[in-house]
């Protein structure tokens, strides 16, 4: 067997057993029992490789192998859910308490409300919903009386909001508190800094352009999606493009696959091209804001590009497990209870694995504007994750092969011009209106096509 292939075998069972413990909560005298056979099978395998016995061959010994990591993925599981369980099983008093925190990570603010995720040196990680105003920041340090619970965890329905906020490693939440701002920081840290930028960036966006085109593109290039109108969010839904104005692997690698059709149909060097690519998106990672998220959407397009220049699936095959293993010994809820997670790896194997056999089909094609490589590319895309869109969000778009095709060709046209516009005009306005007219142009039209696609009948089930 091959070394290339071992090492995805050993990787993926380390995988494997984080799927298991997610499954089965698997108790810890199971776990230590594994780890015993697996023990016994490595030890014999090996003396008898020593000794010229048939048992010590190669497959016993990586079976061994295996099998611990096997044991790696369910220990490293059951310690890291434990937090969770310690954190249900706490009592905490009915009655408000009186508790400070830090805000640690960048303000959610949706239409109507905002949540705050600080850090208490006693509680640890607290969700907190609140009013829109009065606003608070990154490093804000907060004065709050409130009551603090656990998340439910409603068993009759899919969504397990416990173990939503648990792979964020927040176990407590506090809705509505008395909020008092008892500090807030002279200069801000390099994460800080970065969330200012983003945020003034938002701000010149919004007074460049009008609604909902304002928050379209703010999604679009920094994933501020959170304020896009209802009407507007289910139209993206139904028409499965969804994933355009979402910071995740999914799109990442998607918008990825388009840019570097864009690029080779220039005509440009294919170095230069890995290297406009790769600056991209280290500089939207940290416009984004550098979230945790944003980071493995990052990782994820980018093995996707070194996909395309090795040329070899064994290597990125390997690469995309390697990626994938290192975040889930960090946090092994991704695995089963984040969609992005898995939409994202599932994605990016499309466009490594399904894009050849699609564009064998579509040889005939035109290729203009790259048509017949984006058609490819959004096909495979959307195949592999098929299973996961509908198990996860029960929603399955006919149209979405349209409108992806009529839609992805002009985003990174619209994220260039849109960049251009809000990067510009943060310095001065006036100058930004250069860019203000294609940008809307381009906006507008997508998202009347959208919209109209939305509309027909049959256009999701």
């Amino acid at each position: 067997m091959a070394k290339s292939k071992i090492f995805a075998l050993i990787l993926s069972s380390f995988v494997g057993g984080i799927f298991l413990y997610s499954i089965t909560k698997t108790p810890p005298v199971v776990i230590g029992g594994v780890f015993v056979f697996g023990l016994f099978v490595l030890v014999v395998a090996l003396l008898s490789a020593r000794g010229g016995s048939a048992f010590g061959g190669k497959k016993n010994i990586i079976f061994g192998v295996c099998i611990l990591f096997v044991v790696l993925g369910l220990w490293r599981s059951f310690e890291v859910f434990s937090r969770s369980d310690e954190a249900a099983a706490k009592n905490f008093p009915k009655e408000k308490i009186t508790f400070s925190g830090k805000v640690i990570e960048e303000p959610d603010r949706r239409l109507d409300f905002s949540q705050y995720v600080v850090k208490n040196e006693t509680y640890g990680r607290i969700l907190v919903k609140t009013n829109l105003y009065p606003e608070y920041f990154y490093g804000d340090t907060l004065k709050l009386n409130g009551k603090i619970s656990t998340p439910e965890s409603n068993v009759a329905s899919d969504f397990d909001y416990r173990t939503y906020l648990a792979k964020d490693n927040i176990f407590l939440v506090s809705r509505y508190p008395e909020i008092i701002l008892t500090e807030r920081p002279v200069k801000q840290g390099f994460y800080g800094n970065l969330l200012g930028v983003k945020k003034s960036f938002i701000e010149t966006i919004n007074k460049l352009f009008p609604e909902p085109l304002a928050s379209f593109l703010a999604a679009l290039l920094v994933g501020a999606k959170k304020t896009l109108p209802a009407e507007l969010t289910e139209a993206f839904n139904r028409t499965g493009t969804s994933h355009i104005v979402a910071i995740s692997g999914y799109n990442i690698s998607i918008i990825s696959a388009v840019l570097l059709n864009f690029l080779n149909y220039l005509l440009l060097p294919r170095k230069i091209v890995f290297w406009i690519i790769g600056i991209a998106l280290v500089l939207f990672t940290l416009v984004a804001g550098a979230e945790a998220s944003v980071v493995r959407a990052a990782i994820m397009g980018g093995l996707l590009i070194l996909a395309r220049r090795e040329g070899r699936n064994y290597r990125i095959t390997n690469a995309i497990i390697f990626a994938g293993a290192v975040m889930l010994f960090f946090n092994p809820y991704l695995l089963r209870y984040d969609a992005g997670f898995q939409l994202s790896f599932l994605a990016t194997f499309g466009l490594v694995y399904l894009v050849p056999y699609f564009e064998k089909w579509f040889s005939r094609l035109p290729n203009f504007l790259s048509f017949r490589d984006n058609l490819a590319a959004t096909l495979s895309a959307q195949a592999m994750t098929l299973p996961i869109v509908f198990f996860s969000f029960g929603r399955v778009s006919l149209i979405a092969p349209l409108a992806n095709i009529l839609i992805l060709p002009f985003i990174p046209l619209t994220m260039l011009f849109g960049f251009l516009a809000g990067a510009i005009g943060t310095v001065s306005l006036n100058f930004a209106y250069i860019f203000v007219f294609p940008t809307w142009f381009l906006l507008s039209s997508q998202i009347w096509i959208i919209k109209l696609l939305s509309l027909l009948p049959f256009a999701s089930i």
